[in-house]
């Protein structure tokens, strides 16, 4: 009695760890990115680049080189915060181990405190507010740069190099717009005697801005240049109505990563958009690196569009994932959190390094935008505007 009372204990408890052993390595990825409204653009690419990730990890699978199994269950982020809240919850109720979103700032800043709370590691692949990872956010990162570092480089040029004192803020009211103005006004207040005192606001929603209305007191201000803080559907027809009108004739255009160049081309055509200057990360499709014309070739043939920075993103943020979590026992928060800070990944992209606060560093760079194509401004681009802006001083 007593040897077949153990050998049932032992079958039992065999059983159970053979359970354990396979449940261990089932992985859930999540996913909260938009396909509408302003940032479906973005969440276009970035959700490709995910998806093209995942196809190859599965192929990797498929080979022996990946142990454990991936599933990938995609959520949409909506401009509610509430239901971007609740896809969260969904995603918690089926067990996921780490969550790719989400694309807004405000969206992020929404779903931070939850990852924290559950213990979810949480990956933006396009969120840029400085808030994001301010406090407590130990399973919070992010592989797009804060705002931070493009507002550093942007006050360099227009304040600093090209000597441009009265430079108006132009803004729309989202967390991402007041984010990067924000922190550009910060850098300003310490190079500029004669920065307006006003920031220009509108509406979130495009199609409830007047425009006229905006550019209206953007020429009663007079200011000698502009930045330009938005995502990209709203920039689009402010730039069109700023060019449009004689009275901004000479007034200098900055913007930021936000502004989609080939999509924008295509909306306003490039006369609208020359001398145009804005903040970018060095992305370029066609560089003539193995591994990113590999990746360009397989994007167009899978998705018919050259990739962005956010397809890059996208793709790395799914590939490093799974390379931490081959690393550790994903049933482990902790181990996962402390596997993703402790080593550099090589992606597309190039090194992606987290600090402390969850938070990549990438330098950005400034482009002007010349018949169509963006190159990174000159010295002597920076010169004749200096030249022209201490000209209008003297007069």
């Amino acid at each position: 009695m007593n040897g077949l009372r153990w050998t049932t204990i032992f079958t039992l408890v065999t059983a159970l760890f053979l359970l354990t052993s396979c449940a261990s390595n089932d992985v859930k990825i999540g996913v909260i990115i938009p396909q509408e409204g302003s940032l479906a653009d973005y969440g276009y690419q970035i959700r490709s680049g995910i998806q093209m990730a995942y196809d190859e990890i599965q192929q990797s699978k498929q080979k022996g080189e990946i142990q454990k199994n991936y599933q990938l269950i995609m959520e949409r982020e909506d401009q509610d915060l509430a239901k971007v809240e609740e896809a969260f919850h969904r995603l918690r109720k089926q067990g996921v181990t780490a969550i790719i979103g989400a694309a807004s700032s405000a969206a992020t800043l929404k779903l931070a405190p939850l990852a924290n709370e559950h213990k979810i590691v949480l990956i933006s692949p396009a969120s840029s507010s400085p808030e994001i990872n301010q406090g407590t956010t130990d399973f919070v990162f992010r592989n797009h740069p804060s705002d931070t570092l493009e507002a550093q480089k942007l006050s360099n040029v227009i304040f600093q190099k090209a000597k441009i004192q009265k430079c108006l803020m132009v803004r729309s009211r989202d967390a991402y717009s007041e984010g990067i103005t924000f922190e550009l006004l910060k850098f300003a207040r310490q190079n500029s005697s004669s920065l307006p005192n006003e920031v220009v606001k509108f509406s979130a929603n495009p199609e409830e801005v007047d425009w006229t209305a905006v550019v209206d007191r953007i020429v009663e201000i007079r200011p000698h240049a502009v930045f330009l803080a938005a995502y990209h559907n709203g920039l689009v027809p402010l730039i069109k109505t700023i060019r449009e009108r004689e009275d901004t004739k000479g007034i200098y255009i900055f913007t930021s990563s936000s502004l989609i160049l080939d999509e924008a081309v295509k909306e306003l055509g490039k006369e609208a958009l020359e001398g145009i200057m804005f903040t970018g990360y060095h992305w370029d499709p066609h560089e003539n690196i193995p591994q990113v014309i590999e990746f360009t070739k397989s994007f167009k043939e899978n998705f018919h569009t050259d990739p962005t920075l956010f397809a890059a993103t996208g793709y790395d943020a799914m590939k490093f994932l799974v390379t931490a979590i081959e690393d550790v026992n994903q049933q482990l928060p902790d181990d996962l959190r402390s596997q993703i800070t402790k080593n550099a990944f090589t992606g597309i992209l190039g090194e992606t390094d987290f600090n402390k606060r969850g938070d990549v560093t990438r330098i950005p760079v400034v482009y002007s935008v010349h018949d169509g194509a963006r190159g990174e401004i000159t010295e002597e681009e920076i010169n004749k505007i200096k030249e022209d802006v201490l000209t209008r001083l003297e007069d």
